[in-house]
């Protein structure tokens, strides 16, 4: 019994700590990625014209549209230089991303006084020293290459340079934070030398509304030209990888559990070994080997039902713990505590696999045993 809720807790607890890693990391790397996007199946960029808004708007449950351009540059900040990718957006980027939620410092601001601002991320700004002050911004400095002038020949003449404000600094996670600086989209296009065309189109959707069907439609609007992808897409291979995790512990601790049966058999065979005279005084009176053989096999599925239970109940609690008090730290972490997500399927899974492994040890054995002991 002490071994099946040992078990069934280790497998409560950690499943629950995985499915929070896993929605951890899925809003980490969805905080700049929209519920729907779309970008140009050839090119890097495309031109957003009304005709092309007006499709995507005609297919109902379409909530917010926002432009965005993106491309590498040099980032230069007192001398220093830096690679970062440039991530032009428009006011509305606010309303279809959480942004808002990862501003480190300063706020979601894209102009002051109708003065262009910057926002890097918190690698960016700490590698290159860029200080934050709310009242006195910093200026940095974004190249880009000009379009047709090869910079092996016209060196810093084949770069187009402007200055811009640092009005916040956002942190997401170490990959993004190095990577990315938020613009004014005219700047960008400014910069990069656009005119109206656009890396991608993000969308929010209408409450209710599902992804996949909103991909499928829009995928059958707008053709082959186009590539409609959703917010899970776009990171496939990190949730994807996150749930083989997960079940490949479940299969482990599952194994543990089949190895903590024998412990159950070990039970069963010292009580059979006890009670042998009771076995006999029983067989005097008339009861049948199958009836005593039930007898047992009760006692086995009852050392399983109250071993999930005690494990069930201690699994759960300690979950509770960490999600109201965050016993178990996270140093140096962006959250502060372990994150922890009870799901009922898993619960429904975990004591399925252990009433039945438990159900058939016990059945499948007290035949054997009481042949062999009684």
């Amino acid at each position: 019994m002490f071994v099946v809720a040992c078990v069934t807790t280790a497998m409560i607890a950690i499943l629950s700590a995985l499915n929070g890693i896993e929605t951890l990391v899925s809003d980490l790397f969805s905080t700049f990625d929209s519920e729907i996007s779309i970008s140009p199946a050839k090119g890097k960029v495309f031109e957003a014209t009304d005709s092309l808004l007006v499709v995507i708007t005609s297919v109902e449950g379409i909530g917010v549209i926002s432009s965005v351009l993106e491309d590498d540059v040099i980032v230069r900040f007192d001398g220093q230089p830096s690679v970062a990718t440039i991530k032009g957006v428009d006011t509305l980027f606010q309303e279809v991303t959480n942004v808002r939620d990862v501003m480190r410092a300063g706020t979601f601001e894209l102009y002051r006084s109708d003065i262009p601002c910057a926002i890097p991320g918190y690698g960016i700004q700490s590698e290159l020293g860029i200080p934050y002050h709310p009242e006195d911004y910093p200026i940095i400095t974004l190249s880009a290459p000009i379009r047709g002038k090869k910079l092996a020949r016209y060196k810093d003449k084949a770069l187009n340079t402007l200055p811009i404000l640092v009005s916040g600094v956002f942190s997401v996670n170490a990959e993004m934070d190095v990577k990315y600086i938020l613009t004014p989209l005219d700047y960008a296009r400014e910069l990069l030398s656009y005119d109206n065309e656009v890396s991608q189109l993000d969308i929010s959707l209408a409450s209710g509304e599902d992804a996949d069907d909103m991909k499928a439609l829009l995928r059958e609007k707008l053709g082959d030209n186009f590539v409609v992808e959703t917010r899970y897409d776009k990171n496939e291979i990190i949730h994807k990888t996150n749930r083989s995790e997960k079940w490949a512990t479940f299969l482990i601790l599952t194994f543990i559990l089949l190895i903590a049966g024998f412990n159950i058999i070990a039970s069963l065979t010292m009580l059979i070994i006890e009670k042998k005279k009771d076995i006999f005084i029983l067989k005097s009176v008339g009861l049948t080997p199958q009836a005593i053989r039930r007898i047992f096999s009760y006692q086995g599925v009852l050392i399983n039902i109250v071993g999930a239970a005690i494990g069930t109940i201690i699994g759960l609690s300690v979950c509770l713990l960490q999600q109201k008090f965050g016993f178990i730290k996270l140093e140096g972490s962006i959250v502060p505590s372990y994150p922890i997500e009870v799901r009922f399927l898993d619960i429904v899974a975990i004591l399925t696999t252990v009433l039945t492994i438990g159900v058939l040890f016990s059945t499948s054995m007290v035949r054997y045993l009481i042949k062999r002991f009684a």
